[in-house]
């Protein structure tokens, strides 16, 4: 049985609450309070006289205004209510403990997992969908974010969101997270997210031969993950073409794609343009690209020509996100993803003690090779095809 009991907020009302269960020897299977002045019993069933007795001594007691028979606790109502309308949400549902864990999970869940959902209880949320919520339950400040993962083959737009509740401080503290799943079918697709600037997409591609394939279907896989990725190949291969087409495919597509070619930047005017410069006299401060890049992403071209100071700044940036605008002590943090690519063999200028061995590792997380042309016969005729075509619009012939 649940009662609801209506009194006053007076010290002392709910020990004698408890008094008058122990001395009917009745077990309290749980007590919920109110801010309101009510207090919820949830105690077995009794006998009809006994439990007459007890709604007589509990209302006599000072400060009780009145008792009622209930069907549900306010815990067990809520309970019942989210779960039905989790089980009714279209999009598969997660939540996890601190430790990353599912403690609850819907049928949509269910069905993409292809488990049970007393199956996935207790099972690590890294597991199932692949991203590491270790490190981000283990920040001081964890912030909703949103990252694409794909499960199945197919694509998902993955809101990350926390959940604080107040401790005996009155203080927010993290206790569980929550965890949507979209499909990124053209159907649900938000339309910011939607938006293709020109010819900049994977769609956009050309080339038949299974090399090429496997190089799209690698890069589409890597374009949907925020840690820097390296493009490697030969001059003409299309590098920059690559890139843009993985930040269009992420979700900092609508945020700004800025391109730095590190062979034509000189020393002493690189590190202002990466990383600003504060305010002088008779001039204003200057965003560098890294700030003006926020959200989006930063395309270091042929990243073995940086020089070996630039190459310092750019791996405490990798770090943390963070830097110092030239003549400022301030720092700035950006979100910011970093692609690079190069021509050259890196481990071979790390060998010859032109690069740094620490940023190589940095920036060799994720890597593309981008086959030759010539590695690539069955790509060659498309591509004939496309430029002649171009070249036809441009003189107006067909």
């Amino acid at each position: 049985m649940r009662l609801q009991v209506f009194c006053e907020d007076r010290v002392g009302i709910t020990r004698e609450l408890l008094d008058i269960l122990t001395a009917q020897q009745i077990d309290l299977r749980g007590i919920e309070i109110d801010r309101i002045g009510i207090i919820y019993l949830n105690c077995p069933e009794v006998a009809f006289e006994s439990f007459s007795q007890l709604m007589s001594q509990i209302r006599q007691l000072d400060g009780v205004t009145d008792v009622r028979r209930i069907q549900f606790m306010p815990s067990e109502r809520e309970h019942k209510e989210l779960s039905a309308l989790l089980q009714t949400l279209p999009d598969p549902f997660f939540s996890i403990n601190l430790q990353g864990k599912v403690d609850l999970s819907n049928h949509a869940a269910e069905v993409l997992m292809g488990k049970e959902q007393q199956v996935m209880l207790g099972e690590s949320i890294h597991h199932l969908l692949g991203f590491n919520f270790h490190q981000w339950l283990e920040k001081e400040q964890a912030k909703r974010r949103s990252e694409m993962v794909v499960i199945s083959g197919i694509d998902y737009v993955m809101d990350i969101m926390p959940v604080y509740v107040a401790d005996d401080n009155e203080d927010e503290v993290l206790a569980s997270a929550v965890i949507l799943l979209k499909s990124l079918s053209e159907a649900k697709m938000p339309i910011a997210m939607r938006k293709i600037s020109g010819n900049q997409g994977f769609e956009h591609l050309i080339g038949h031969s299974s090399r090429f394939k496997h190089l799209v279907a690698q890069a589409k896989k890597l374009a949907l993950l925020d840690a820097p990725l390296l493009i490697q190949g030969e001059t003409g291969t299309g590098k920059e073409m690559l890139a843009r087409a993985c930040h269009q495919r992420s979700l900092r597509r609508d945020k700004p794609f800025m391109v730095v070619n590190c062979v034509s930047m000189p020393d002493n005017a690189a590190e202002t343009e990466l990383f600003g410069e504060v305010a002088t006299i008779g001039e204003p401060s200057k965003k560098g690209i890294f700030e003006q890049a926020e959200g989006g992403t930063v395309f270091l071209y042929e990243i073995g020509e940086m020089s070996p100071h630039l190459q310092v700044k750019l791996l405490r940036f990798l770090q943390d996100g963070t830097f110092r605008r030239v003549g400022e002590e301030k720092e700035i943090k950006v979100n910011v993803r970093v692609i690079c690519s190069t021509q050259k063999r890196l481990h071979e200028l790390v060998a010859a003690g032109q690069f740094r061995e620490d940023l190589y590792y940095r920036l060799n997380v994720l890597a593309l090779v981008v086959p030759p042309l010539r590695e690539r016969v069955a790509d060659i005729l498309p591509l004939s095809e496309l430029f002649l075509s171009q070249f036809a619009k441009e003189l107006q012939q067909t």
